[in-house]
């Protein structure tokens, strides 16, 4: 049983992801598929060095990664556990998700959890602005639950060789931390420019099943494509909504919180 784990849940990988990354993807995928749920105690880790190719060394990183994003949780003398499901943290300041019963009102509360960190390239007119040269984008998909009345799926993209720190950061930070902040004060980055678009689509069996919606779902797919003041391109994302009561308010310059400015 322990063994279908790696065979089941292994990719390839990008280049350049280091061995450690790779086995923690890894897990986090079985953990999110519920091959080991909520309170179940991982193989010790020897187990899983002896059934994968890794080091005990590269196990235990791996390991540590999860610990520190909260996925995972180790009792001294006991061994490794699934971390039980807590409240995630509001975000800080969002922007595009932003959801009112009415214009006037203010946005509701959102609550985001990231399910996937990955290192891509896509041949996507959006990516190649990203990444002019082909290289690697940073492809980071969340669940954000908008008041924990109905969750949105996000798929967020920018690019690895400028911004590869969020490649490192802890599931918590990117949690609770809007990445516009983020890319203010460690890049020096600041959105000026948005350009907005929207489309109709039955989503995928996959991003239906994540928000818990029926199957063939249609709902709305908000595109986003961030710009610097000269139009230099920063990240892109997608916002998968599904059919609900409330307004999605957009493009409202006088909200900006002064630090994006």
């Amino acid at each position: 049983m322990t063994e279908n784990f790696y065979k089941k849940y292994r990719t390839n990988p990008a280049d350049g992801l280091p061995k450690y990354a790779e086995l923690r993807e890894i897990i986090r995928a079985a953990v999110n598929d519920d091959y080991w749920r909520e309170g179940d105690k991982l193989p010790a880790e020897n187990v899983i060095a002896s059934i994968t190719p890794y080091s005990l060394g590269t196990v235990q990183k791996a390991l540590g990664a999860l610990v520190k994003e909260g996925v995972l949780i180790r009792h001294h003398g006991r061994g490794t556990f699934v971390a039980e499901a807590g409240k995630h943290p509001e975000m800080d300041k969002p922007w595009h998700c932003r959801f009112a019963l009415n214009e006037e009102d203010e946005p509701l509360p959102i609550y985001p959890k990231v399910i996937l960190r990955n290192r891509i390239r896509s041949n996507e007119k959006w990516a190649k602005m990203l990444a002019p040269d082909g290289g690697y984008l940073i492809q980071i998909d969340r669940i954000i639950s908008i008041d924990h009345q109905f969750p949105v799926y996000v798929k967020f993209y920018l690019s690895d060789s400028r911004f590869g720190s969020f490649m490192e950061k802890h599931f918590e930070e990117l949690e609770k931390t809007n990445f516009k902040t983020i890319l203010h004060t460690e890049y020096n980055v600041a959105v000026s420019h948005m350009n907005y678009s929207l489309r109709f689509e039955t989503f995928s069996k996959e991003i239906a099943e994540q928000i818990e919606s029926k199957s063939k779902t249609t709902g709305i797919v908000y595109e986003i494509l961030a710009n610097t003041a000269s139009f230099d391109p920063i990240y892109y994302q997608e916002i998968f909504i599904p059919p609900n009561h409330l307004k999605l308010l957009i493009g409202d310059p006088t909200g900006i919180p002064d630090i994006w400015k």
